[in-house]
C-alpha cells in the first residue's frame, strides 16, 4: 500500500444521518460493496451494488468526478473499499459509519 494512503491522507467517515441529507441533494455516488444476496435484501435507494471481492475489476463503474460514499452491513468491508479506492487514487471517498445497519432512512429492495 502507497505511503501516503497508510500515513497521510486519512479515511474520512460520515456518518447515516449526512448521507441521508446527500442522497436528496444528490450528487454523490453511494457504493454498497456487500454481497448480491445482502444487497437484495435491503438497500439504499440508487446505491451501486460492487461486492468488495469484485471492486478492483469493475472501478470502470463508478464516477471519479462524484463524492463517493461506502456501505457494507456494519462499516467494516466498506472501510476496507474506501481504504482501496484512495490507493486507486480516487479523491473523495468517504465511509459511512455503522454500515445499513445505523441507517435510519429508506430502504429500497
Amino acid at each position: 500500500m502507497p505511503f501516503d494512503i497508510l500515513f497521510g491522507s486519512e479515511l474520512k467517515k460520515i456518518s447515516p444521518k449526512e448521507v441521508e441529507k446527500k442522497v436528496t441533494k444528490g450528487d454523490i455516488q453511494i457504493l454498497d460493496v456487500r454481497s448480491e444476496e445482502e444487497y437484495k435484501q435491503g438497500h439504499i435507494p440508487n446505491s451501486t451494488n460492487i461486492p468488495l471481492s469484485e471492486l478492483e475489476n469493475r472501478l470502470n463503474e463508478l464516477d471519479r468526478n462524484k463524492e463517493i460514499i461506502t456501505v457494507c452491513a456494519s462499516g467494516v468491508r466498506s472501510d476496507k473499499a474506501a481504504r482501496k479506492l484512495m490507493e486507486m487514487r480516487f479523491n473523495n471517498v468517504k465511509n459511512m459509519s455503522g454500515g445499513i445497519r445505523a441507517w435510519k432512512g429508506n430502504i429500497e429492495k
